[in-house]
């Protein structure tokens, strides 16, 4: 897990987000856990999955490019 937030970093450094992490094992998360026990560690963007398993940080810059082309064209309501 820890390279995972190595990776993370990196991407910080350029594209600031927030980030926030769940232990599969920890009581309450069984949903997590049987969706993802064989895939850790698994990165969400705004509830949908980007990542499982091993991935860098190029792997993410898309996922985040992506989810910023899509946030802009939305119309404001």
């Amino acid at each position: 897990m820890s390279i995972a937030k190595a990776e993370l970093a990196k991407v910080k450094q350029t594209r600031p987000f927030q980030l926030e992490t769940i232990n599969i094992h920890d009581p309450g998360q069984e949903r997590w856990k049987k969706k993802y026990v064989y895939w850790i560690p698994a990165l969400h963007l705004e509830g949908k999955e980007i990542a499982k398993g091993r991935w860098d940080a190029q792997t993410i810059y898309p996922a985040l490019d992506n989810w910023q082309k899509e946030n802009m064209e939305k119309p404001e309501e």
